[in-house]
């Protein structure tokens, strides 16, 4: 008989319903797989408390994209048993903070992430994983993650796009620029922002950029893209 989340949502993870509901539950469909590799370039992160045995995927992002989190939720339904939760904070310079976030279950589905963006448990990227893993789906998920406007000077005509791979080294961003620029023939190219390297994609590849993305991106996320003056 098939366990539904509806039953097992307030119980204990040592439930024996919770852990039949886990055992119920098998890979990551194609979608949410090609999803995750864009948000684990973003900003989501893997965690383990069974050294290795299984992860889970922790996510969170500022009250301004709560549609996108919403989003995101509904995609991962099944593998996530709390609804998100709400984050207020003090920072340094005073301000408050809102954020939301949530997590998966910890389970076997989220390994094959661990070995492409795990090495000695510090986020990095494994060998060619742009080319033979990032989709364009993913790459919709990369950015409304951690791109933007090169340029948010309002009269600017510059619709360069960048994504802050601020959490990689520079040799790992200068690959993936080069990988992006030959799997999606977009004009790529990095440069250094606070000390660390990001990728820049340039206006000459802003409407095959836009194209490849836009089937993925929900409304609330299109703020992101560059637009011309009016």
């Amino acid at each position: 008989m098939k366990i539904l989340k509806s039953q097992i949502v307030g119980l204990g993870p040592n439930s024996q319903l919770v852990k039949a509901y886990k055992e119920s539950l098998n890979n990551l469909s194609t979608i949410q797989f090609e999803a995750a590799i864009g948000l684990m370039l973003g900003d989501a992160s893997l965690q383990t408390q069974n050294k290795g045995k299984t992860y889970r995927m922790k996510f969170e992002w500022g009250d301004k994209n709560k549609p996108y989190l919403d989003h995101v939720y509904n995609l991962f339904n099944e593998w996530v048993l709390a609804q998100p939760h709400f984050k207020s904070r003090i920072n340094l310079n005073g301000n408050q903070v809102n954020n939301w976030g949530f997590q998966t279950i910890s389970h076997e589905a989220f390994n094959i992430l661990s070995e492409l963006f795990l090495i000695k448990n510090k986020k990095s990227i494994s060998n060619e994983l742009i080319k033979n893993h990032l989709t364009g789906r993913g790459l919709a998920f990369w950015f409304c993650d951690d791109g933007g406007k090169l340029d948010y000077n309002k009269n600017s005509k510059n619709l360069s796009v960048v994504l802050n791979t601020h959490c990689f080294t520079k040799e790992e961003v200068e690959t993936m620029a080069v990988e992006l620029s030959i799997k999606f023939k977009l004009n790529c190219s990095t440069r250094s922002n606070k000390g660390k390297s990001v990728i820049v994609i340039d206006s000459s590849s802003f409407e095959t950029f836009k194209g490849i993305i836009k089937p993925y991106l929900i409304p609330e996320m299109e703020y992101k893209l560059p637009k011309l003056p009016e």
